[in-house]
């Protein structure tokens, strides 16, 4: 693809993943899969759509094999993968996966950063904080490997 085709259809499959949908402050979430590829500040096009498309497996319909076919490169479908919560799959063993995926550490500070946003909830319990607690034991580790 051409510098900005990637990025342009993966903007365009989010916006229409994540149409109608909403976080837990009421905002349209495609708003936070742009915001986390804001946080990382980089012009790598690959990472950008590995940012904004971060939880379209988990959270859509959305396949490996269809971003295969859609023409994603490999680079950003594993970035996806290792970005990706698998059921029934412990911590250690995601952290495992986003830290042995350099893009993905990358993007999972970034998402964890906008996770961590409490101005993005309507109300903070004791669910939230411990939430928040595990977000930043996350973020410590990650940090340490950039």
């Amino acid at each position: 693809m051409k510098k900005g085709e990637s990025l342009n259809k993966m903007l365009v499959l989010v916006a229409t993943k994540f149409d109608g949908k909403f976080d837990r402050g009421g905002v349209p979430y495609t708003l936070h899969c742009l915001k986390v590829m804001h946080y990382l500040r980089s012009s790598d096009e690959d990472r950008q759509c590995i940012a904004l498309g971060h939880d379209l497996v988990e959270d859509t319909d959305v396949t490996y094999h269809d971003l295969r076919e859609m023409g994603f490169n490999e680079r950003i479908i594993e970035g996806i993968r290792a970005m990706t919560k698998v059921p029934g799959e412990t911590n250690d063993e995601y952290m495992a996966r986003i830290m042995a995926n350099p893009d993905a550490i990358h993007v999972k500070l970034a998402d964890l950063r906008h996770n961590s946003d409490i101005r993005r909830l309507k109300g903070v319990s004791a669910k939230d904080v411990a939430r928040l607690e595990k977000y930043h034991r996350m973020y410590l580790v990650l940090k340490t490997l950039v």
